[in-house]
């Protein structure tokens, strides 16, 4: 195979990117047709150079953003250099935000093409730079929940204030502002402050206290309507087990992990899906508190207090809702 050599040229970006090219079709073909005959490898050692060169160009632009032109403005006290997408000196003018005054001198002038590496010259011009910090006042947001008592209002979190910065650059003309741009930076975020506001449950509604629910011990059946308002509905497996040996071990105490007596009102649940001391509501059950857990609950499951093994048996293993009450 005859390789063409291609002749040398001021080496730029674009000639980068063509030599880069025009080599890979070279190897390509280099690969196709002479594999099999054998491979020079000062050949092959010279393509290949060709097209990392080619490769090596590829960041070689005069730009940090896509098509864009590298400006400096000189003003009186200030040289400021910038990159533009804009057309005319009027244009670049325009993204600094430079209003420029009839009988003010710019060179080029303004409907001068933009050009990249052009330095615009304005005579008279001045930049002052200024910032300010300013306090982000803390917001109150606040929660509705409720509970057995008093309405009360308590405060989860108190927050703080939170702190931005704003940069302005002012161009001025023979003394005169003529133009402005700002930005701002946040140093710190505001954190709100939060509160709870808690309405009084009432028993029509809402269903027994968690400290009715122990001192009462009602027996449970299906007799026990459902409360108007909840937190969460939850389908779950329920079991049940009673404070004796037979469900609890030989050395049963009667007590549940929380020190409360096992029995009616009472359940086990899984603490990672239930708070211990949450009031329930249990579909065919009735109002119980969680307070208990145990090696074998885990995820969507709760063990339902009864007194006795026959109670146990004759609940066996049921799907259920589960409300999750305030």
């Amino acid at each position: 195979m005859r390789t063409k050599l291609l002749a040398l040229e001021p080496f730029t970006p674009e000639a980068g990117y063509l030599l880069s090219a025009r080599l890979s079709v070279n190897i390509i073909f280099l690969v196709e047709s002479d594999w099999r005959e054998g491979v020079s490898w000062a050949k092959l050692s010279l393509i290949i150079f060709g097209v990392f060169l080619g490769l090596a160009a590829w960041p070689c632009s005069s730009h940090s953003e896509p098509g864009a032109k590298r400006v400096s403005a000189h003003l009186a006290n200030e040289v400021i250099p910038l990159n533009s997408h804009a057309t005319t000196v009027g244009g670049f003018l325009r993204e600094l935000s430079i209003a420029v005054p009839p009988e003010a001198r710019v060179e080029p002038p303004l409907d001068a093409a933009l050009v990249d590496g052009m330095s615009v010259y304005l005579s008279g011009f001045t930049v002052t730079r200024g910032m300010a910090e300013t306090v982000v006042p803390v917001e109150i947001e606040i929660e509705e929940s409720w509970r057995h008592g008093p309405e009360q209002v308590e405060l989860i979190s108190p927050g703080h204030i939170g702190l931005k910065r704003a940069i302005c650059t002012i161009f001025y003309f023979n003394g005169q502002e003529v133009g402005r741009r700002q930005r701002e930076e946040l140093l710190r975020p505001m954190e709100p402050r939060e509160v709870v506001f808690y309405r009084t449950l009432s028993y029509s509604e809402d269903g027994p206290s968690v400290e009715e629910i122990l001192v009462r011990r009602a027996k449970p059946g299906p007799h026990h309507p459902p409360p108007a308002r909840y937190k969460q509905k939850l389908s779950m497996s329920a079991t049940a087990y009673e404070p004796g040996p037979h469900s609890c071990g030989r050395y049963a105490s009667g007590n549940t992990s929380c020190g409360l007596k096992a029995g009616y009102g009472v359940v086990a649940v899984d603490p990672n899906m239930i708070a211990m001391g949450t009031r329930l509501y249990i579909e065919g059950y009735g109002y119980a508190v969680a307070g208990d857990c145990g090696g074998g609950i885990k995820g969507n499951r709760v063990d339902l207090g009864f007194l006795t093994v026959e109670e146990c048996y004759q609940w066996g293993v049921r799907t259920v809702d589960v409300y999750i009450l305030y």
